[in-house]
């Protein structure tokens, strides 16, 4: 069905996908109205079911442009990671923190989607959760320097653990960040960043050789 929106120009495609995101990102699904879409876009309603099909098809099609968007601009900055994990985990933490920054409203609408997803998608997001958390993942583990780790740890566990820290103190702060000025955001990112090194010091000791 989306084929009928991907030939429409790409400039008239990108102003769609934008009032659409602004709607279900600060509403979520369930409050998120078509009505005020279509008003906001000045298209017939019958035109944006044209291009999607359903309300449940756009939202679909809006969290699979935000996972692209969030792999593609995460790609390009994570080709060289550090290979000590401490040093690796709290880079890509630097990063998707930028991405936050740079694609606030992408964010808000997968953080959203994620957290709270959806009864009748459920199988849908899960699909998508899987592909980023896999490649997530495996990206933490590529190349990981193993020397430091004590005898006997179980090293993939120990990773999940430790990036459960990073993930924890970011959706602690995600409200706050949401809501700041720029100028409080950055300092929101500085602060956020100390926390994690503070907590990553402490967990250093029990999977690291003394």
């Amino acid at each position: 069905m989306t084929e009928n929106f991907e030939k429409i120009p790409l400039e008239e495609q990108q102003r769609i996908l934008e009032i659409c995101l602004a709607e279900f990102a600060a509403k979520g699904y369930e409050r998120a109205s078509t009505n005020a879409i279509v008003n906001m876009a000045g298209i017939p309603k019958g035109t944006l079911f044209y291009y999607f099909g359903s309300k449940k098809e756009l939202y679909l099609y809006l969290i699979d442009h935000a996972v692209d968007t969030f792999i593609d601009k995460a790609d390009s900055k994570l080709q060289d990671l550090p290979a000590e994990l401490f040093e690796r985990l709290f880079y890509m933490h630097e990063v998707r923190m930028a991405f936050v920054l740079q694609y606030p409203l992408i964010y808000q609408l997968l953080f959203n989607a994620f957290l709270n997803t959806p009864e009748e998608m459920m199988p849908e997001l899960q699909q998508l959760i899987q592909r980023y958390t896999a490649q997530a993942g495996a990206r933490r583990l590529e190349g990981l320097d193993r020397s430091k780790f004590r005898e006997g740890i179980d090293v993939e566990k120990a990773v999940s653990l430790v990036s459960l820290v990073s993930e924890g103190l970011f959706n602690r702060y995600l409200p706050a960040l949401k809501s700041a000025t720029p100028e409080v955001s950055l300092k929101l990112v500085e602060q956020i960043g100390d926390e994690v090194q503070g907590y990553f010091e402490l967990v250093k000791g029990g999977i690291y050789r003394l």
